[in-house]
C-alpha cells in the first residue's frame, strides 16, 4: 500500500540524511525531493512501478510526489537524503516539467562529494545546501531529461488522493466523492491512480485499510471485530476476505507470524 509521509512535508530548509543496511521501505510518496546512493552492493528501487537497480557508487534521484519503494540486497548499504525543495530552487526551476529517462546516475567520479554530504552536520544548513546543489548540478548535467508536464500534474493529483484517503479511509468513500471534493473529473482521477500505482480506486482504498489494520493487529490487543470496524470495513467477514486477498493469509495468522518474528529478534 502506498502511504504519504507527512514528516517529509511542510517545512523550510530541511535536510535529513541517513545510512541504512539491508533496508526496505514500502511504496510511499512525500512532498520533498530525495536522493539515494548505494555504498555497498546494490539497491532495488521502484519508481512509479518501474524497477531500477542502483549499483554500488551510483545515485538515484526521486522527484517530489513520485511513488517509490526501496529494497536492498543482503549486506548492502544505502545512504538516503530527503530535503525540502527550497534548498535547491534553481535546480527545481531548470527541471520543471521534465523527467529523467533513467534516474540512476554513475557517481563513481564524485565519491568524495557524496561522502562529505553524508557526514555533513545537518544543522549546518548552508553547507548542506551547498553540497546538495553541487550534487544536483551533476545530476542535471549527466542526466537525460525529457518533457513530461502531464506526469507531474498526475503526481500532484495522486498526492491529493492519498492525502484524502489517509484522512477519510474509515468512511464509505467512493471515487465520485473524491471527484467532487478535489475538483477533478472522475475518469482523470481513475486513470491517474491506475497509471501511477497499477491499482483501481477500490483496491487502492482497500490496501490502505489493510495496511492500517496490520498496524493495529501488531500494536494492540483488540479483537478482530473491532479492528475491522476501526479500519473502515463494514463487517468482519468482508475484512477477513479482503485481508486474505491482499496478503495471502488471515488476520490472526498474520499477527501470530509477525509477533513470533519480533520475539525471535529480541531474543
Amino acid at each position: 500500500m502506498i502511504f504519504y509521509q507527512n514528516e517529509n512535508a511542510g517545512k523550510s530548509y530541511e535536510c535529513r540524511i541517513g545510512t541504512y543496511e539491508n533496508w526496505y521501505i514500502s511504496p510511499h510518496i512525500h512532498e520533498y525531493s530525495e536522493i539515494a546512493f548505494t555504498k555497498k552492493r546494490e539497491t532495488c528501487v521502484y519508481l512509479d512501478g518501474k524497477r531500477f537497480i542502483v549499483p554500488e557508487n551510483h545515485l538515484i534521484y526521486i522527484k517530489p510526489n513520485q511513488v517509490h519503494e526501496y529494497s536492498t540486497e543482503s549486506s548492502s548499504v544505502l545512504c538516503a537524503a530527503v530535503f525540502s525543495n527550497d534548498l535547491n530552487p534553481l535546480f527545481n526551476y531548470l527541471t520543471l516539467g521534465k523527467e529523467l529517462s533513467c534516474p540512476v546516475i554513475d557517481f563513481s567520479e564524485h565519491l568524495s562529494l557524496l561522502e562529505e554530504f553524508e557526514n555533513v552536520d545537518q544543522d549546518d544548513k548552508m553547507r548542506a545546501c551547498g553540497l546538495l546543489n553541487l550534487i544536483c548540478g551533476i545530476i542535471l548535467k549527466r542526466g537525460v531529461w525529457t518533457s513530461t508536464r502531464a506526469l507531474a500534474q498526475g503526481r500532484e493529483g495522486l498526492k491529493q488522493i492519498v492525502d484524502y484517503i489517509s484522512n477519510n479511509f474509515r468512511d464509505d468513500i467512493k471515487i465520485s466523492d473524491l471527484s467532487k471534493i478535489l475538483g477533478y473529473h472522475e475518469k482523470y482521477l481513475s486513470s491517474t491512480l491506475h497509471s501511477l500505482t497499477g491499482m483501481n480506486f477500490k483496491k487502492f482504498l482497500a490496501s490502505h485499510r489493510i495496511n492500517y489494520a496490520k498496524k493495529l493487529l501488531v500494536e494492540n490487543n483488540l479483537p478482530i471485530s473491532e479492528i475491522a470496524l476501526e479500519s473502515g470495513f463494514s463487517s468482519v467477514s468482508s475484512f477477513n476476505r479482503v485481508f486474505l486477498e491482499l496478503t495471502g493469509t488471515s488476520p490472526s495468522k498474520y499477527k501470530h507470524k509477525v509477533l513470533n518474528t519480533n520475539n525471535k529478534k529480541q531474543n
